[in-house]
């Protein structure tokens, strides 16, 4: 974290906080006053739920290993959801103990974690949550947010200098598909626009899933636009899509190895830079 910007962290709580009482941290922009107990899209009220928290091996070699904070709650609704059940009640979770929590993070680094993962669900739609659990681990935290980018640009002021890493999901490459599986409008201008903010703030992960029977109309766009604005950009392409137990729009067979090496061949036609 920039010791600036964990300096000015107060004041971004009570900001994070403001824009609840109207909530539009997504470009859903339900408004309704989370402060007062109301909920939208996200099911979430004022406060910040976590379901999970562990040291996880198992991430982009370059972040391991990660201290994993898991938050309920999303914005999107992906059919192949591995977590689906902590975002469809995601008051029913253990509210967070911001106190408790910064010792775990302690007891984690100690254990040997080399970053701070915030995920969900979607973690910043608890960004007040956030913000003060990382105005108590200190600035020598390196933070990665694992998002599905899929906020409002407001949020970019109060992510600045605190987010070492971004790992940034782009799930879909077109607005149809997104519509589909993740009940999405507007989806690729929003998180394009977001990836390539974070990408002028800070480090950034882009992170690909592959979906079965995607290349097309979702991997191929994915890595042509990468390749024209971010060619440059840590590049992970997952192989790990786990079909849904009773598909609607998502596939419904696993990627097999021929869809992984068609990508793996395209992205290094184009140069882009592979990491695992």
């Amino acid at each position: 974290m920039d010791r600036k910007a964990y300096n000015e962290i107060a004041d971004r709580i009570i900001e994070a906080k403001n824009i609840l009482q109207a909530c539009n941290l997504c470009p859903r922009s339900c408004n309704v006053n989370r402060l007062k107990g109301e909920t939208g899209y996200c099911g979430l009220d004022g406060k910040a739920y976590c379901f999970r928290e562990m040291l996880h091996p198992f991430e982009e070699s370059i972040i391991n290993p990660s201290h994993q904070i898991y938050f309920t709650g999303c914005n999107l609704r992906c059919e192949f959801c591995s977590v689906a059940e902590w975002n469809e009640q995601p008051c029913q979770a253990p509210q967070m103990n911001i106190k408790q929590m910064a010792e775990r993070i302690a007891y984690r680094k100690g254990q040997g974690a080399k970053t701070l993962n915030l995920l969900g669900g979607e973690p910043v739609l608890s960004l007040h949550g956030i913000l003060e659990l990382l105005s108590r681990v200190g600035p020598d935290t390196t933070v990665v947010l694992n998002s599905n980018m899929y906020y409002s640009k407001e949020l970019n002021s109060l992510l600045e200098g605190l987010i070492d890493i971004f790992l940034a999901d782009f799930k879909c490459g077109n607005d149809t598909c997104a519509g589909n599986m993740l009940q999405a409008d507007n989806y690729l201008k929003v998180i394009c626009d977001n990836i390539l903010s974070a990408s002028q703030r800070a480090d950034i992960i882009l992170r690909h899933l592959i979906l079965p029977g995607h290349f097309d109309c979702c991997t191929k766009p994915i890595l042509n636009w990468v390749a024209e604005r971010i060619p440059n950009v840590k590049l992970s392409l997952r192989k790990d899509f786990v079909p849904p137990a009773e598909p609607v729009k998502a596939p419904a067979r696993y990627l097999d190895k021929t869809d992984y090496e068609i990508a793996i061949i395209y992205a290094r036609n184009l140069r882009l830079n592979l990491i695992q």
